[in-house]
C-alpha cells in the first residue's frame, strides 16, 4: 500500500511537469534543464532555480521556457537574466571576468617552485 501511494505521487509529479512545459520538445527540455541549472535563485542565493521551491524560481523557469519557445539561444537567455538581475544570477563563471582567480594559484605555484629550486641550489653541502 505504501508503494502504491508513492507510485501515484510519482505519476502526479511527472504529469505536472509535462503540463508546465507542453510546448517544448525533448531537445528544448534539455536546454531548459541546462539553463536552469546555471541560473541562481534570486531569493535563496544558495542554489539554482531547479533546486529551489521559491515562487520566483518557478516563474523564472517558466519565463526561460517561453524564451526557448520564442527561439532565443542559451547565451541570449543568460544575457537577459544578467541584465535583469546582475552578474550574481549566473552560476557559470567566465575566465575572462575572473582572470586573477584563475591565474593567482598558477603564479603562486611557479614562485614556490622557483624558491625551492633556488634554496636547494644555494644550500651549502
Amino acid at each position: 500500500m505504501k508503494y502504491f501511494f508513492s507510485l501515484i505521487l510519482l505519476l502526479t509529479l511527472i504529469c505536472q511537469t509535462s503540463q508546465l512545459y507542453e510546448g517544448l520538445s525533448d531537445k528544448q527540455l534539455e536546454r531548459l534543464e541546462h539553463i536552469s541549472e546555471n541560473i541562481r535563485c534570486p531569493k535563496c542565493s544558495y542554489g539554482n532555480i531547479n533546486s529551489s521551491n521559491a515562487q520566483i524560481s518557478r516563474d523564472l523557469k517558466e519565463e526561460i521556457a517561453q524564451l526557448i519557445i520564442e527561439g532565443y539561444q542559451d547565451d541570449d537567455i543568460f544575457e537577459i537574466m544578467e541584465d535583469r538581475y546582475g552578474n550574481y544570477i549566473n552560476l557559470q563563471t567566465k575566465p575572462k571576468d575572473n582572470l586573477v582567480l584563475y591565474l593567482l594559484p598558477l603564479a603562486i605555484l611557479v614562485i614556490s617552485i622557483l624558491f625551492v629550486t633556488i634554496y636547494t641550489i644555494k644550500k651549502p653541502k
